[in-house]
């Protein structure tokens, strides 16, 4: 069976190198964008994305950017996405308005939505959410005893 291919799209290189490793961990494929830009790019080529997992907030444009442009331009692939902010809250009226907004394509694109700074459970919860059968939560990863690390 091929592997999903879930693109991560932040421009913090933490967060973009701690996620892929965990989703990496769980038998994902993972590809990495450190902006808005480089996003555009991926989603432009012929790897199949299957899963984004978007920043709002970076410095070369946010993802409602990257959201308008999903619906404006029919060349880019339309995956799912999993929006993530530490700036904007999920209930607060201003990301409705930001929602609403977008091209109604562009808003049925966003499955779910978690605040930074997240947990990887809470990453968990959205993936399971979006990909359903296709994502079991709550794998822990082995932890290295006393005894391993001597």
């Amino acid at each position: 069976m091929k592997k999903l291919n879930i693109l991560v799209v932040d421009d913090d290189m933490f967060v973009v190198e701690t996620l892929s490793t965990y989703l990496e961990l769980r038998d994902f494929r993972v590809t990495a964008a450190y902006g808005f830009r480089q996003a555009v790019e991926k989603l432009r080529e012929k790897d199949k994305v299957d899963l984004v997992i978007l920043d709002y907030l970076m410095p070369d444009g946010s993802g409602t950017d990257l959201l308008q442009l999903l619906g404006d331009d029919q060349t880019l692939q339309r995956p799912p996405v999993i929006m993530s902010s530490g700036v904007l809250d999920l209930n607060a009226p201003i990301w409705e308005e930001l929602r609403r907004r977008l091209p109604s394509d562009s808003q049925a694109l966003i499955q779910a939505y978690v605040s930074k700074p997240y947990t990887l459970d809470a990453i968990d919860v959205a993936m399971h959410e979006v990909l359903g059968g296709d994502y079991t939560p709550s794998l822990r990863l082995p932890r290295r005893s006393a005894k391993t690390q001597s």
